[in-house]
């Protein structure tokens, strides 16, 4: 049984060199142990061993010199000039040749071949990038931190370029391993071929990309975001949507990478994405990336529906290309490479949401939900809350009881709470039906039984719902609860199964009533809290209570007998 060598490692079948790092050396050499792998034959090992100990220990002596000149641990000061990844593969490489030639001058075991097959075989692996970069750093992590301590480079296994470099010094050590077996077949003018050792090249100057304007060039887009919103002092819902909108992008890109690298090849593929995205991937499958749910999706016998153009236009396309703008008004970016990129459409293809028909209002404001006689619950007072008022759905549910007041002696709702834009802070009178159907009584009720909401289930319900963001608005899950049930369960059981038929169809239901009763434009503007775009607009802030109850109650809702 052949004795215990010192220095050498027999594990799993491979040899190994191995070398203890003094514990003081250790922050400078940045490991507990020295390995060079030696190859599975114990005599080519042997042979091998005498000069990779004389390898580890020249590095130790490199890191004690360091020591003494009182260098910090972590940041050793750089002796050599430094190389690129090229340079360092051609001295491997010469050194390699130079070892080889000055063994077969002293040495006459030189003779026999030793070149071990395995690590020939491992060393082409990681040529054609087949490797780990754990394998890597098995393989030549060694060469490269004697780079390291010698002052030539920075690069450690955790560095970006650690696997450009570690591929290079593979070369470098295969080629070397090939010229040496030539030799030992008498071909004693072998060199290598490779050009990337043929001739050293000269250090090359660091390019800056014209895109780099200044600091802010190298974020990536999710730091920029936050940026973007302070300024515009965006409120949480618009932050969440801009959040999602990077997280989606960065999810396709694979990687979140500084901005100024982002071209608008990658906002097309992106674009291109988007039309194979499922709708609500988030939900139909849970925790997987935007490329992983649309591989999911389209594996499926019947794929979900794939996002409608006007959602990918008009809303992750336009945040993409509003971030992008941002960063060319504030000089972050010469070039803007989001905009104009969108989905061509024939028009009047999309389905836009409409109004309910005379027709639809009959459906649905009769029995079931609708029975003469019978009390109003939460989902009878919100459809006819909705259908007189045209609010939002995240309106209604989170109207409090205070908020339903008398204002100049007109009882009216007071939309205060969390809202879409400034135009929808707002008072909007109570149309007389609702007056006439009891809504005083229905809020006095409610105030006996402790509630403080016109809808406590439904706020609860929404308020309950899990958030997906810290930032994420309180009224985005309104549209989840009793919207859901009215678009899902209850159009469909009247006969309403019109796509563009939804809650929030009940709005634009008022619109138009409001139009065709010669309401002006601006009033209606102020009783559904749109924010008026024209160029007085800012100057006229409210329309009088008064006015807006006359417009109201102008309205004619044909259809609706309740």
């Amino acid at each position: 049984m052949a004795g215990k060598v010192r220095h050498l490692l027999h594990a799993r079948g491979r040899y190994s060199a191995r070398l203890a790092v003094p514990e003081a050396l250790r922050g400078i050499v940045g490991k507990r142990e020295l390995l060079q792998a030696l190859g599975a034959d114990r005599v080519a090992a042997l042979r091998k061993l005498p000069s990779a100990v004389a390898e580890m220990q020249a590095i130790l002596d490199a890191a004690r010199a360091r020591a003494k000149e009182g260098e910090a641990s972590r940041a050793p000061a750089r002796r050599g000039r430094p190389l690129t990844a090229q340079q360092m593969a051609r001295q491997h490489y010469l050194a390699q040749i130079e070892l080889d030639q000055e063994i077969r001058e002293t040495d006459e075991r030189a003779s026999l071949n030793f070149i071990d097959d395995i690590r020939v075989a491992d060393l082409k692996r990681a040529i054609k990038g087949a490797a780990t970069n754990a394998e890597l750093e098995s393989l030549v992590g060694l060469i490269l931190a004697k780079f390291r301590l010698h002052g030539h480079t920075e690069i450690t296994p955790a560095s970006p370029e650690f696997r450009k470099t570690a591929m290079d010094l593979a070369i470098a050590e295969h080629e070397a391993l090939a010229v040496s077996a030539a030799r030992d077949d008498g071909d004693l003018a072998a060199a290598t071929t490779s050009p990337l050792l043929m001739a050293e090249q000269p250090l090359a100057p660091v390019s800056v990309s014209p895109r780099i304007l200044g600091p802010l060039s190298a974020k990536p887009v999710s730091e920029i975001v936050p940026l973007m919103m302070a300024e515009k002092k965006a409120q949480a819902a618009t932050a969440y949507e801009y959040g999602v909108a990077v997280r989606m992008f960065e999810e396709h890109l694979g990687e979140s990478r500084p901005v100024y690298t982002i071209t608008r090849r990658d906002v097309l593929s992106y674009k291109a994405a988007l039309m194979d995205t499922p709708a609500n991937y988030t939900k139909r499958f849970p925790d997987a990336t935007l490329p992983e749910a649309i591989r999911r999706n389209k594996a499926r016998a019947i794929p979900f529906p794939t996002l409608n153009a006007t959602t990918i236009n008009d809303k992750w396309l336009a945040r993409i290309q509003s971030i992008f703008k941002w960063c060319v008004n504030n000089d972050v970016l010469p070039d803007n490479p989001a905009g104009g990129v969108k989905v061509d459409q024939i028009a009047g293809t999309a389905a836009p949401r409409v109004p309910f028909t005379p027709g639809d209002l009959a459906k649905i404001f009769a029995p079931p939900l609708f029975e003469n006689g019978a009390s109003l619950g939460e989902r009878q007072w919100a459809t006819l809350i909705a259908l007189h008022t045209g609010f939002r759905a995240s309106e209604i549910g989170q109207l409090r009881l205070d908020s339903v007041r008398h204002e100049r002696g007109v009882l009216a709702f007071a939309v205060e709470e969390q809202v879409k834009t400034r135009g929808s802070v707002r008072l909007t009178p109570v149309h007389s039906t609702l007056i006439r159907l009891g809504i005083e009584c229905h809020i006095a009720a409610l105030r006996a039984a402790g509630e403080t909401h016109l809808f406590p289930d439904w706020y609860r319900k929404a308020t309950a719902l899990p958030k997906s963001g810290a930032d994420r608005a309180r009224n985005i899950p309104y549209s989840q609860v009793l919207p859901r049930w009215f678009n899902r369960t209850y159009l469909p059981s009247v006969g309403i199964n019109d796509d563009r038929k939804v809650f929030h169809s009940f709005r634009h239901t008022l619109k138009t009533a409001l139009s065709r009763a010669g309401v002006p434009r601006s009033i209606s503007d102020d009783i559904t809290g749109h924010d008026d775009q024209t160029a007085g607009g800012k100057y006229v802030h409210e329309t009088s209570i008064e006015a807006m109850r006359d417009a109201l109650e102008m309205i004619r809702l044909d259809g609706f007998t309740l």
